[in-house]
């Protein structure tokens, strides 16, 4: 019997990871933070180059046999995916899962949802993202609990504000998402019955992933890179 192999995947560039490259570049450190949790970095898109990154991986996406692909709620990961899986030639199922969400440490991971899905993506399937804002539930802590008790549509901003005035302490400890990455494995595992997959999110959450039990080794995957873990296995 053939095994079944998983699949991880970076997001593309996002926008606010082209700010942090050009401000990093020109020596601009000071300047990260006022750019990071800047309300116009909630839930960034892809940047020009990053929807270029995407559009050259097509042809390496379409090598892989995938039945399901599975993809954080975030904007940058649901475009990313998108591109290179919804004319994909095994048709795979596209879900949205929240377990893949980012690490919330700045203003781009804190996700603009308001109960409904986005319009650019009807075609996935949103059957496990709730109607209330999500990360909640996802990340529950005291820094969190305070938050439900907010109309949706102010959630995002009031959780930026929260991770800001946080600094230079995290919503969610490294711990927090190395635990939460490390238990989302037993859910990767009843998918892959059906057949290969694919994880679409994002660097950090990857990152706790794969880190070893020891944590003392993982992999970091850059924009828009494909990598074959075979942990599960």
């Amino acid at each position: 019997m053939e095994r079944k192999r998983i699949f991880l995947i970076r997001h593309a560039q996002s926008r606010v990871n082209q700010l942090v490259e050009e401000h990093s570049r020109l020596g601009k450190i000071a300047d990260l933070p006022s750019l990071e949790f800047s309300p116009e970095s909630i839930d960034t898109e892809l940047s020009p180059h990053g929807e270029s990154q995407a559009i050259q991986v097509i042809a390496s996406a379409r090598a892989l046999h995938i039945k399901i692909v599975l993809v954080s709620p975030l904007r940058r990961a649901l475009k990313t995916a998108k591109i290179l899986f919804e004319n994909h030639p095994d048709r795979p199922r596209i879900i949205v899962h929240p377990s893949l969400t980012e690490n919330l440490h700045h203003g781009a991971d804190v996700s603009s949802y308001q109960g409904l899905p986005y319009q650019d993506y009807l075609n996935f399937d949103w059957s496990l993202i709730s109607s209330d804002y999500y990360l909640l539930n996802v990340i529950q802590n005291e820094f969190t609990e305070r938050l439900k008790s907010f109309p949706i549509q102010n959630v995002p901003v009031e959780l930026l504000n929260t991770m800001r005035n946080m600094q230079p302490n995290w919503i969610e400890t490294d711990e927090s998402i190395y635990r939460r990455a490390q238990d989302t494995k037993e859910i990767w595992k009843k998918y892959l019955e059906e057949g290969n997959i694919a994880l679409v999110g994002h660097s950090n959450f990857m990152k706790f992933f794969t880190m070893s039990r020891d944590k003392r080794s993982f992999k970091w995957l850059e924009n828009c890179e494909i990598y074959e873990y075979e942990g599960l296995l």
